[in-house]
């Protein structure tokens, strides 16, 4: 803080109280006046209370937060979350610095308040709950609260346990997003004719919130200790006990199971503890669904869920929990090595139109890829098709949706005996059409009779919604065809950055955890599509003006290593070198582009990833070399230019470099 500031906000403090005594004065004395006067002069001065509202709205919010906390109604990490929506509300978020931005009615001509008091305020607030601010800086017309270091450490961690309600914001601003982002697309189709949507996840209030809750997991991923218990063999199937602990605190466990061919990991107690142990699992890479169950909430993850969490010590509990059975005997060898492996090939997610598709490869009774998504709800199965849709996918063609399942019905207390009786009275079975659970008061009902059993209630008098409530407790499967796989090839082809993502993590997924043959499936399943997108030379190239300006006619290519042309190569010093041959002007040209492997690490935690991309730096020196590099890549500027993944698959589609790109990559390092 800089003397001048240091200066104004110790002069607003000495004035503090005593503008506050101000103000409520003009209040009172504008209450009496509204009184007395009537028609337009009455209209004044409400106009000017509502200006003096603008005051009461920083002040009374703040003073309230502070007397509940004294109080002992308003814990203490609810109190970082107030200091956060304020942030949401007027704020900036970067990855190591919080700043609340604290303004004031400058425009009045004399204000009873200005923004030096305000910050004085907000001072004194964050004070009494017990936060302090790394510093106060001076901005145009406002002041800067900014936390950094060890004190946003300290807001954070205390932040951590209201994460479940962070995530449940987002969650909520998401499927809004998703919603309106369909409806716009559509609109602006049939207004305009243009594929073009508006979506509300580019405001800055949403990026906030995203990067305050990556502030909240990593203090999570970074600080969490996984604990796992010892094997109990004592029930149905073999468990332990998985425990996730901050500090000396334990606050969220799960129990692990094997099931025979399949681990599970399963959690069933009250909804504050399963939304604290989700946003765990979140925070620590995987994904957590919440549902009832019975009088309780439940989580439940299979072995894709489970593996999915890429956190180190989480990793090494369940490893652990597989080793021990193992040496058990309760599991065999075959599956013992394809666990291990799944757990070391990590998540087999592929993202498509904004829907995580899980990926597998099914060898048991016909060799087959199964791509996949199974929304949660009637809302998240209805975004992913319009998505799909707008895409230009087919529902029946390149995708299909099925449900599985039924509904839960839920019946009072007192109506729960009418109910029972009038289902026993209907031509609908018990056990085949719907199935009674008396200890919860829950009639569970196929999908085919759910409107029989409503038409059965109703007729014994019961109202939906006054003595019982019908809710939807399937789950819905959304399957990528292998024709959809052929037509999101041919979206990559034609230069569809998203489908070439799509189609390389559906590679990379089926490499890692199941090898070359599901590998080569997927090879047979898009090689039509790749031979019919596949383009042949010469290529003529155009300027920004569409002047035609050279014609490639030759497109060859060399395995390098150690410098040297080699027949073939493999591994990080293995390098690529395409070289195009245009004519322009007359004259014949060459344009080379030397492809690596760059290396990068990631750490996290204690945990430090390795891993690889594709790289090529290509010097540009005039315009017909942009113009040519732009034709085969798609990309390119005078100057230096570096092509990535994505310029290396638009090189792919031309006949003479696909197979040499395919090997190279094949090749790669591991």
């Amino acid at each position: 803080m800089n003397d001048e500031l240091k200066t104004a906000l110790e002069t607003a403090t000495g004035e503090f109280w005593s503008r506050v005594n101000g103000l409520f004065s003009r209040w009172k004395q504008l209450e009496e006046e509204a009184k007395e006067k009537k028609g337009e002069e009455r209209k004044k001065v409400i106009d000017e209370i509502d200006k003096l509202g603008k005051y009461l709205r920083v002040l009374l919010p703040l003073a309230h937060a502070v007397e509940a906390y004294r109080r002992g109604e308003l814990s203490r990490e609810e109190a970082a979350l107030a200091v956060i929506y304020a942030v949401l509300y007027d704020g900036v978020v970067l990855r190591d610095e919080i700043l609340l931005y604290v303004g004031g009615p400058e425009k009045e001509e004399e204000p009873i308040m200005t923004h030096d008091h305000f910050t004085v305020f907000w001072l004194w607030a964050l004070r009494e709950l017990g936060f302090k601010p790394s510093s106060v800086r001076k901005g145009r017309g406002t002041h800067l609260i900014v936390f950094r270091g060890a004190e946003l450490n300290e807001l954070v961690k205390v932040l951590v346990p209201m994460l479940p309600a962070l995530h449940g914001l987002r969650d909520a601003l998401a499927e809004f997003a998703d919603a309106f982002e369909v409806v716009t697309r559509e609109v602006i189709r049939a207004k305009f004719g243009i594929d073009w949507a508006y979506n509300i996840r580019n405001e800055n209030f949403f990026k906030k919130l995203e990067e305050i809750i990556t502030m909240a997991e990593d203090y999570i991923y970074r600080n969490v200790t996984v604990e796992r218990g010892p094997l109990d063999t004592s029930g149905q199937l073999p468990k332990t006990a998985i425990r996730f602990k901050l500090g000396d605190e334990e606050v969220a466990y799960i129990n692990m199971y094997w099931t025979g061919n399949k681990l599970l990991a399963q959690f069933t107690g009250s909804r504050e503890s399963a939304e604290r142990l989700a946003s765990i699992i979140r925070a620590l890479g995987g994904n957590a669904e919440i549902r009832r169950m019975g009088r309780g909430w439940s989580i439940q993850l299979t072995t894709d869920g489970i593996i999915a969490i890429r956190h180190g010590s989480w990793l090494n509990a369940v490893r652990g929990f597989v080793d021990e059975l193992y040496s058990k005997g309760l599991i065999d060898k075959d599956r013992y090595e394809q666990l291990v492996k799944e757990i070391e090939a990590g998540p087999n997610v592929a993202k498509f139109a904004g829907v995580e598709f899980s990926v597998n490869y099914r060898t048991d009774k016909t060799t087959q890829i199964v791509v996949e998504y199974q929304p949660t709800s009637d809302v998240s199965k209805n975004i992913a098709v319009s998505t799909l849709k707008a895409r230009g996918l087919e529902e029946g063609v390149h995708f299909t949706v099925k449900e599985y399942g039924g509904y839960e019905i839920r019946v009072t207390k007192e109506a729960y005996s009418k109910a029972v009786e009038a289902l026993a009275q209907s031509r609908l079975k018990e056990k085949e059409d719907y199935a009674v659970y008396d200890k919860w008061r829950i009639i569970r009902v196929k999908k085919d009779h759910k409107d029989a059993v409503v038409n059965a209630l109703k007729t014994a008098g019961l109202e939906e919604g006054r003595h019982f409530t019908v809710k939807w407790s399937g789950r819905y499967v959304i399957h990528i065809t292998y024709d959809g796989l052929y037509e999101i090839q041919r979206m990559a082809l034609k230069g569809d950055l998203e489908a070439e993502r799509f189609i390389r993590d559906l590679e990379d997924v089926l490499k890692r955890r199941y090898g070359d043959d599901a590998v080569k499936k997927l090879i047979e399943a898009l090689t039509p599509a790749r031979e019919e997108g596949a383009v042949d030379l010469p290529l003529t190239v155009y300027d920004d003006k569409g002047n035609i300006v050279a014609r490639v006619i030759d497109l060859r290519y060399e395995f390098v290593e150690n410098g040297q042309p080699v027949n073939h190569c493999a591994g990080e010093d293995c390098r690529l070198r395409i070289i195009a041959e245009y004519e322009a002007g007359g004259d014949r040209r060459q344009l080379k582009m030397e492809w690596y492997w760059r290396r990068r690490q990631k750490q996290k935690g204690n945990t430090t990833t390795t891993y690889y991309f594709e790289m090529a730096i290509v010097t540009v020196k005039n315009e017909v070399e942009a113009a040519v590099l732009k034709a085969l890549t798609g990309k390119a500027k005078k100057g230096q230019v570096w092509l990535y993944a994505d310029q290396l698959d638009a090189l792919r589609r031309f006949k003479p470099l696909k197979d040499a790109v395919d090997q190279w990559r094949g090749g790669g390092p591991k």
